[in-house]
Protein backbone atom coordinates (compact mmCIF):
# COMPACT_ATOMS: atom_id res chain seq x y z
CA UNK A 1 0.00 0.00 0.00
CA UNK A 2 3.14 2.57 0.63
CA UNK A 3 4.24 2.27 -2.76
CA UNK A 4 1.11 2.63 -4.21
CA UNK A 5 0.75 5.51 -2.16
CA UNK A 6 4.05 6.73 -3.45
CA UNK A 7 3.56 6.61 -6.73
CA UNK A 8 0.13 8.46 -6.17
CA UNK A 9 1.97 10.87 -4.54
CA UNK A 10 4.78 11.31 -7.41
CA UNK A 11 2.29 11.37 -9.93
CA UNK A 12 1.09 14.64 -9.60
CA UNK A 13 3.75 16.19 -8.35
CA UNK A 14 5.45 15.36 -12.01
CA UNK A 15 2.47 16.90 -13.66
CA UNK A 16 2.85 20.04 -11.16
CA UNK A 17 6.48 20.26 -12.68
CA UNK A 18 5.92 19.66 -16.26
CA UNK A 19 3.30 22.33 -15.92
CA UNK A 20 5.81 24.72 -14.41
CA UNK A 21 7.91 24.18 -17.35
CA UNK A 22 5.94 24.63 -19.78
CA UNK A 23 4.49 27.78 -18.42
CA UNK A 24 8.01 29.28 -17.40
CA UNK A 25 8.95 28.94 -21.52
CA UNK A 26 5.69 30.48 -21.98
CA UNK A 27 6.40 33.16 -19.69
CA UNK A 28 9.77 33.45 -21.33
CA UNK A 29 8.61 33.87 -24.66
CA UNK A 30 6.58 36.40 -23.64
CA UNK A 31 8.45 38.25 -21.76
CA UNK A 32 10.96 38.70 -24.83
CA UNK A 33 8.28 39.47 -26.69
CA UNK A 34 6.90 41.82 -24.77
CA UNK A 35 10.93 43.12 -24.77
CA UNK A 36 11.36 43.01 -28.77
CA UNK A 37 7.90 45.10 -29.23
CA UNK A 38 9.08 47.30 -26.34
CA UNK A 39 12.74 47.80 -28.47
CA UNK A 40 10.86 47.93 -31.69
CA UNK A 41 8.68 51.05 -30.83
CA UNK A 42 11.59 52.97 -29.60
CA UNK A 43 12.77 52.42 -32.83
CA UNK A 44 9.73 53.49 -34.64
CA UNK A 45 9.89 56.58 -32.26
CA UNK A 46 12.88 57.34 -33.34
CA UNK A 47 12.34 56.98 -37.25
CA UNK A 48 8.65 59.00 -37.13
CA UNK A 49 11.08 62.28 -35.45
CA UNK A 50 13.66 61.62 -38.32
CA UNK A 51 10.84 61.85 -40.55
CA UNK A 52 9.48 65.04 -38.99
CA UNK A 53 13.08 66.53 -39.97
CA UNK A 54 13.31 65.04 -43.17
CA UNK A 55 15.79 63.12 -42.28
CA UNK A 56 14.43 60.06 -44.52
CA UNK A 57 17.79 58.08 -44.56
CA UNK A 58 17.88 57.71 -40.90
CA UNK A 59 14.35 56.97 -40.56
CA UNK A 60 14.53 54.39 -42.82
CA UNK A 61 17.17 52.60 -40.96
CA UNK A 62 15.35 53.24 -37.79
CA UNK A 63 12.36 51.22 -38.75
CA UNK A 64 14.06 48.62 -40.63
CA UNK A 65 15.71 47.79 -37.05
CA UNK A 66 12.39 47.25 -35.70
CA UNK A 67 10.88 45.71 -38.75
CA UNK A 68 13.39 42.82 -37.60
CA UNK A 69 12.15 42.97 -34.36
CA UNK A 70 8.47 42.76 -35.19
CA UNK A 71 8.29 41.70 -38.80
CA UNK A 72 4.41 41.62 -38.73
CA UNK A 73 3.64 45.29 -38.29
CA UNK A 74 1.56 47.14 -40.64
CA UNK A 75 2.27 50.34 -39.02
CA UNK A 76 6.56 49.95 -40.28
CA UNK A 77 6.42 48.74 -43.25
CA UNK A 78 3.83 51.87 -44.03
CA UNK A 79 6.03 53.85 -42.58
CA UNK A 80 9.11 52.56 -44.49
CA UNK A 81 6.75 53.16 -48.01
CA UNK A 82 6.49 56.64 -46.80
CA UNK A 83 10.31 57.18 -46.23
CA UNK A 84 10.80 55.73 -49.47
CA UNK A 85 8.60 57.47 -51.47
CA UNK A 86 10.27 60.75 -50.17
CA UNK A 87 13.62 59.93 -51.12
CA UNK A 88 12.06 58.93 -55.09
CA UNK A 89 12.52 54.82 -54.45
CA UNK A 90 8.69 54.81 -56.01
CA UNK A 91 9.13 51.17 -56.94
CA UNK A 92 10.59 50.27 -53.01
CA UNK A 93 7.80 52.36 -51.62
CA UNK A 94 5.29 50.22 -53.59
CA UNK A 95 6.82 47.17 -52.30
CA UNK A 96 6.40 47.94 -49.02
CA UNK A 97 2.88 49.57 -48.72
CA UNK A 98 1.78 46.18 -50.44
CA UNK A 99 3.68 44.31 -47.46
CA UNK A 100 1.67 46.65 -45.08
CA UNK A 101 -1.07 46.02 -46.54
CA UNK A 102 -0.79 41.93 -46.25
CA UNK A 103 0.78 42.50 -42.69
CA UNK A 104 -2.83 44.49 -41.74
CA UNK A 105 -5.32 41.75 -43.78
CA UNK A 106 -5.96 44.10 -46.42
CA UNK A 107 -7.12 47.00 -44.29
CA UNK A 108 -8.94 49.22 -46.21
CA UNK A 109 -7.23 52.47 -45.59
CA UNK A 110 -3.75 50.86 -46.17
CA UNK A 111 -5.19 49.19 -49.71
CA UNK A 112 -6.42 52.96 -50.54
CA UNK A 113 -2.63 53.90 -49.82
CA UNK A 114 -1.12 51.57 -51.99
CA UNK A 115 -3.74 52.32 -54.40
CA UNK A 116 -2.66 56.09 -54.17
CA UNK A 117 0.99 55.26 -54.83
CA UNK A 118 0.41 53.51 -57.82
CA UNK A 119 -2.16 56.36 -59.51
CA UNK A 120 0.86 58.87 -58.84
CA UNK A 121 3.25 56.32 -60.35
CA UNK A 122 0.81 55.91 -63.43
CA UNK A 123 -0.17 52.37 -63.30
CA UNK A 124 -3.76 52.68 -63.55
CA UNK A 125 -5.05 49.02 -63.53
CA UNK A 126 -2.83 48.39 -60.36
CA UNK A 127 -4.45 51.31 -58.90
CA UNK A 128 -7.77 50.94 -59.79
CA UNK A 129 -7.31 47.36 -58.19
CA UNK A 130 -6.12 48.07 -55.19
CA UNK A 131 -8.77 51.29 -54.66
CA UNK A 132 -11.83 48.29 -56.09
CA UNK A 133 -10.95 45.76 -52.54
CA UNK A 134 -10.51 49.37 -50.16
CA UNK A 135 -14.44 50.23 -51.08
CA UNK A 136 -15.38 46.08 -50.65
CA UNK A 137 -13.58 46.70 -47.33
CA UNK A 138 -15.00 50.15 -46.73
CA UNK A 139 -17.94 50.92 -48.93
CA UNK A 140 -17.50 54.52 -47.17
CA UNK A 141 -14.14 55.24 -47.35
CA UNK A 142 -14.60 58.96 -48.73
CA UNK A 143 -10.52 58.79 -49.64
CA UNK A 144 -11.01 55.71 -51.64
CA UNK A 145 -14.06 56.97 -53.86
CA UNK A 146 -12.70 59.80 -54.14
CA UNK A 147 -9.75 58.57 -55.80
CA UNK A 148 -11.20 55.35 -57.66
CA UNK A 149 -13.45 58.68 -59.44
CA UNK A 150 -9.95 60.05 -60.54
CA UNK A 151 -9.25 56.89 -61.66
CA UNK A 152 -11.97 56.43 -63.80
CA UNK A 153 -11.51 59.91 -65.32
CA UNK A 154 -7.93 59.59 -66.31
CA UNK A 155 -9.43 56.27 -67.96
CA UNK A 156 -12.42 58.49 -69.57
CA UNK A 157 -14.80 56.10 -67.59
CA UNK A 158 -16.37 59.79 -67.05
CA UNK A 159 -19.69 57.97 -65.79
CA UNK A 160 -18.39 55.69 -63.20
CA UNK A 161 -16.21 58.65 -62.06
CA UNK A 162 -19.41 60.65 -61.52
CA UNK A 163 -21.10 57.92 -59.67
CA UNK A 164 -18.44 57.80 -57.59
CA UNK A 165 -17.59 61.50 -56.79
CA UNK A 166 -21.92 62.05 -56.05
CA UNK A 167 -21.70 59.37 -53.73
CA UNK A 168 -18.99 61.30 -51.93
CA UNK A 169 -21.20 64.50 -51.93
CA UNK A 170 -24.63 62.46 -50.64
CA UNK A 171 -22.10 61.31 -47.28
CA UNK A 172 -20.06 64.28 -46.66
CA UNK A 173 -20.43 65.72 -43.39
CA UNK A 174 -22.25 69.18 -43.95
CA UNK A 175 -20.05 70.82 -42.44
CA UNK A 176 -16.94 69.89 -44.39
CA UNK A 177 -17.14 73.03 -46.84
CA UNK A 178 -13.98 72.70 -48.43
CA UNK A 179 -14.60 68.75 -48.81
CA UNK A 180 -17.70 69.68 -50.73
CA UNK A 181 -16.62 72.49 -52.85
CA UNK A 182 -13.45 70.52 -54.38
CA UNK A 183 -15.84 67.94 -55.45
CA UNK A 184 -18.16 69.39 -56.61
CA UNK A 185 -15.59 71.34 -59.04
CA UNK A 186 -14.30 68.02 -60.17
CA UNK A 187 -17.96 67.03 -60.96
CA UNK A 188 -18.44 70.03 -63.17
CA UNK A 189 -15.12 69.70 -64.36
CA UNK A 190 -15.98 66.20 -65.82
CA UNK A 191 -19.56 67.90 -66.98
CA UNK A 192 -17.27 70.30 -69.25
CA UNK A 193 -15.49 67.23 -70.67
CA UNK A 194 -18.53 65.71 -71.73
CA UNK A 195 -19.93 68.65 -72.96
CA UNK A 196 -23.19 68.90 -70.76
CA UNK A 197 -22.39 72.89 -69.88
CA UNK A 198 -25.79 73.45 -68.54
CA UNK A 199 -24.76 70.30 -66.20
CA UNK A 200 -21.84 72.26 -64.77
CA UNK A 201 -22.96 75.51 -64.81
CA UNK A 202 -26.00 74.21 -62.34
CA UNK A 203 -23.08 72.47 -60.17
CA UNK A 204 -21.46 75.67 -59.63
CA UNK A 205 -24.13 77.90 -58.94
CA UNK A 206 -24.69 75.94 -56.13
CA UNK A 207 -21.60 76.04 -54.63
CA UNK A 208 -21.77 78.38 -51.05
CA UNK A 209 -18.88 80.76 -51.99
CA UNK A 210 -19.59 83.19 -49.23
CA UNK A 211 -18.59 79.81 -46.85
CA UNK A 212 -15.08 79.48 -48.26
CA UNK A 213 -11.55 80.91 -48.78
CA UNK A 214 -10.17 83.11 -51.47
CA UNK A 215 -8.15 80.63 -53.06
CA UNK A 216 -11.01 77.83 -53.68
CA UNK A 217 -13.42 80.93 -54.69
CA UNK A 218 -10.78 81.82 -57.54
CA UNK A 219 -10.71 78.04 -58.86
CA UNK A 220 -14.65 78.43 -58.32
CA UNK A 221 -14.98 81.68 -60.37
CA UNK A 222 -12.62 79.95 -63.19
CA UNK A 223 -14.57 77.15 -63.52
CA UNK A 224 -17.63 79.08 -63.88
CA UNK A 225 -16.21 81.19 -66.83
CA UNK A 226 -15.59 78.44 -68.42
CA UNK A 227 -19.14 76.22 -68.42
CA UNK A 228 -20.65 80.12 -69.05
CA UNK A 229 -17.62 80.49 -72.21
CA UNK A 230 -19.00 77.01 -73.63
CA UNK A 231 -22.15 78.32 -73.38
CA UNK A 232 -21.92 81.13 -75.27
CA UNK A 233 -22.33 83.82 -72.62
CA UNK A 234 -18.97 85.35 -72.68
CA UNK A 235 -19.89 88.85 -71.08
CA UNK A 236 -21.29 86.52 -67.70
CA UNK A 237 -17.57 84.46 -68.19
CA UNK A 238 -16.23 87.44 -68.47
CA UNK A 239 -17.38 89.27 -65.42
CA UNK A 240 -16.96 85.90 -63.10
CA UNK A 241 -13.09 86.24 -64.22
CA UNK A 242 -13.18 90.30 -63.53
CA UNK A 243 -14.40 88.72 -59.48
CA UNK A 244 -12.00 86.86 -59.62
CA UNK A 245 -9.30 88.86 -60.37
CA UNK A 246 -10.80 91.67 -57.58
CA UNK A 247 -9.59 88.74 -54.82
CA UNK A 248 -5.73 90.05 -55.62
CA UNK A 249 -2.51 87.41 -56.09
CA UNK A 250 -1.05 86.68 -59.36
CA UNK A 251 -3.65 84.81 -60.63
CA UNK A 252 -1.92 83.42 -63.99
CA UNK A 253 -4.82 81.33 -64.89
CA UNK A 254 -7.03 83.87 -64.41
CA UNK A 255 -5.57 85.94 -66.89
CA UNK A 256 -5.50 83.41 -69.07
CA UNK A 257 -9.20 82.46 -68.93
CA UNK A 258 -9.89 85.93 -69.56
CA UNK A 259 -7.79 85.92 -72.71
CA UNK A 260 -9.27 82.97 -73.95
CA UNK A 261 -12.57 84.37 -73.38
CA UNK A 262 -12.09 87.58 -75.20
CA UNK A 263 -10.45 85.98 -78.04
CA UNK A 264 -14.08 83.41 -78.15
CA UNK A 265 -15.85 86.56 -78.44
CA UNK A 266 -13.64 88.29 -80.73
CA UNK A 267 -12.25 90.45 -78.98
CA UNK A 268 -8.96 90.59 -79.59
CA UNK A 269 -7.52 93.39 -78.09
CA UNK A 270 -8.76 92.31 -74.63
CA UNK A 271 -7.49 89.37 -75.57
CA UNK A 272 -4.18 90.50 -76.68
CA UNK A 273 -3.50 92.26 -73.45
CA UNK A 274 -4.78 89.39 -71.45
CA UNK A 275 -2.65 86.99 -73.21
CA UNK A 276 0.57 89.81 -72.25
CA UNK A 277 -0.62 89.94 -68.47
CA UNK A 278 -0.63 85.71 -68.19
CA UNK A 279 2.87 86.15 -69.89
CA UNK A 280 4.13 88.51 -67.41
CA UNK A 281 3.43 86.58 -64.56
CA UNK A 282 4.64 83.40 -66.61
CA UNK A 283 7.15 84.27 -69.57
CA UNK A 284 6.75 80.11 -70.51
CA UNK A 285 2.88 79.61 -70.22
CA UNK A 286 2.71 77.16 -72.91
CA UNK A 287 -1.16 77.47 -73.21
CA UNK A 288 -1.00 81.58 -73.68
CA UNK A 289 1.79 81.11 -76.38
CA UNK A 290 -0.01 79.04 -78.36
CA UNK A 291 -2.93 81.58 -78.23
CA UNK A 292 -0.42 84.48 -78.62
CA UNK A 293 0.66 82.97 -81.92
CA UNK A 294 -3.24 82.11 -83.39
CA UNK A 295 -4.41 86.11 -82.43
CA UNK A 296 -0.35 87.27 -83.58
CA UNK A 297 0.18 89.19 -80.44
CA UNK A 298 2.80 91.37 -80.85
CA UNK A 299 6.18 90.46 -78.11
Amino acid sequence: MKMKSDKLFFYPISVGLLCFSLMGCQWFNLQNSVGDWGKSRSFMHAGDSAMKTGQYVIAIEQFQKAAELTPDDPVIFERLSESNWELGYQTRAMNQMARAVQASDYDASLLYKLANLNFQYGDMQRALEAVNHSIVRDSQLIEARVLRGEIYAEQGASSKALEDLHFVLGILNEDDIERQVEMQMKVAKIYIQQQRFQNALSIVTTIPITRIDDEQLIQVYQIHSLALQELGRFKDAQEKLELALKLGGPQIETYYRLAEVHAAANNMSDAVLAIQQTLALSPKHQRALQLSQRISVPR
